[in-house]
């Protein structure tokens, strides 16, 4: 009896950690954050600032509002896999000023290849398989993540205040 319980204990957590942690379970929602920044313009001129900050680094702006932006910028990091950096840019103003978020989703595909043969059959005699074929290529996504990295977000907010406050020349 002890040993069909202790079993049993062992498979039950077993089958449970197969399906994983539930990631949301990580989230802290701390009052500090890598995503936002505190700016000391009105919001519309701080996201300004961030579409010029996005342009400089070659993305492309896909959405413009004048308090969001979402700008995409493409990678060729392997020659069978590609990535997208989704970077997503909200103002509001706030207090003295203005307060940005910015969050940026990376999805990486990779490039799968599959064959195709071509073949015939006859009732009496079976089938065969012929070598014309055609192969298809096509990406696949693999993984998709928001970026976490406190210092991906300060170089952005960095370059950002140099818009903000361009110095004089």
């Amino acid at each position: 009896m002890k040993n069909s319980f202790l079993l049993t204990l062992v498979l039950a957590t077993l089958i449970g950690g197969c399906g994983g942690r539930d990631v949301y379970r990580d989230e802290t929602f701390a009052t500090e954050s890598p995503y936002r920044k505190h700016m000391d313009v009105p919001a519309q001129r701080a996201c300004e600032s961030a579409q010029l900050a996005l342009l400089s680094q070659g993305y492309r702006l896909e959405t413009i509002e004048p308090n969001s932006i979402k700008g995409v910028k493409d990678f060729q990091p392997s020659e069978d896999i590609h990535a997208i950096v989704e970077f997503n840019v909200v103002c509001r103003d706030y207090r003295s000023g203005s307060i940005m978020f910015a969050n940026a989703v990376q999805t990486k595909y990779e490039l799968k290849k599959s064959s195709k043969t071509l073949n015939l059959g006859v009732s009496s005699a079976g089938s065969v398989s012929l070598p014309w074929g055609k192969t298809t290529e096509a990406l696949v996504k693999i993984a998709g993540e928001t970026i976490s990295d406190q210092e991906f977000y300060s170089r952005f907010f960095a370059l950002v205040q140099t818009y903000v406050t361009p110095s004089v020349k």
